[in-house]
């Protein structure tokens, strides 16, 4: 019996990226979205349409576990504003948490509805899933850390890591170390039912 992660990567990364083969490695089997190619060119709300029948369809149950990168992650959260608490558990690294401003002033990230995902976090209304952790760099300019305790502070249910001198990419070993840890779990029960 193969165990499913679904997974969204942040842009333009793919199923044959670090993070996919970090969940691999484990004998878990993936599905989700990339963000390349058709899925990309989609309007956001076309996105979250696909996302949540995904998740309706094969992942609304307490075993189930979401693992989203980056931009992946802020496109998971807003499927997930507009539905009930997710019943299973959610790792999140390096999320997009809405706008994001560099340390000169710029922009670095202003995804969509991101005004309207703040003040739905800022008015505690986001659904809290069952178990959310979420790891971040303390010099990431994709996630502003001060954005991240935010939103961890106002949604239940969330652990928060902030990674000391970690970017946005939060380095493969940090990562491979945090997915298996969130995943160990469903590791060890692949390995007892294949023995």
């Amino acid at each position: 019996m193969k165990k499913h992660v679904y997974l969204l990567p942040g842009r333009e990364e793919t199923f044959a990226d670090n993070l996919a083969k970090s969940i691999e490695s484990l004998g878990l089997t993936l599905c989700g979205r990339e963000i390349v190619r058709d899925f990309a060119r989609l309007r956001f709300a076309e996105q979250l349409a696909l996302i949540k029948s995904d998740l309706q369809t094969a992942f609304w149950k307490p075993d189930a576990k979401i693992v989203a990168r980056s931009y992946g992650a802020y496109l998971l959260l807003n499927t997930l504003a507009e539905m009930n608490p997710f019943p299973g558990r959610i790792l999140l690294l390096s999320p997009v948490l809405g706008a994001a401003v560099a340390n000169d002033g710029f922009y670095v990230s202003q995804p969509p509805r991101a005004e309207r995902f703040a003040k739905l976090v800022e008015s505690r209304d986001f659904p809290s899933p069952r178990y959310l952790e979420i790891h971040t760099g303390a010099e990431d300019n994709g996630c502003d850390p001060s954005l991240a305790k935010c939103f961890a502070s106002m949604v239940v249910n969330t652990k928060l890591h902030i990674v000391a001198g970690a970017s946005h990419n939060l380095g493969e070993e940090y990562t491979r170390r945090a997915v298996r840890n969130f995943l160990s779990e469903d590791a060890a029960v692949l390995r007892l039912l294949s023995s």
